[in-house]
């Protein structure tokens, strides 16, 4: 098993994880606003979570690309 860990290219890492992370994304995404706003006062765009959850997905995304 060992042996096989060694021969797969350190690229299919990121990709996979890459692809995880838009997964993730979509999910995030795809959850309705009712849900995302459930007790707060006001709904501005800025109190948004899925906003927020994007941005630092996309953080993580790039951050894997990078290194």
């Amino acid at each position: 098993m060992d042996e096989f860990l060694r021969n797969i290219p350190l690229y299919w890492a990121k990709i996979i994880a890459g692809s995880l992370y838009v997964l993730l994304a979509i999910w995030v995404i795809t959850r309705p606003g009712e849900y995302i706003y459930r007790g707060a006062e006001n709904r501005k765009k800025w109190r948004d979570l899925r906003l927020w959850a994007i941005f630092l997905i996309g953080i993580q995304i790039i951050l894997y690309i990078i290194f």
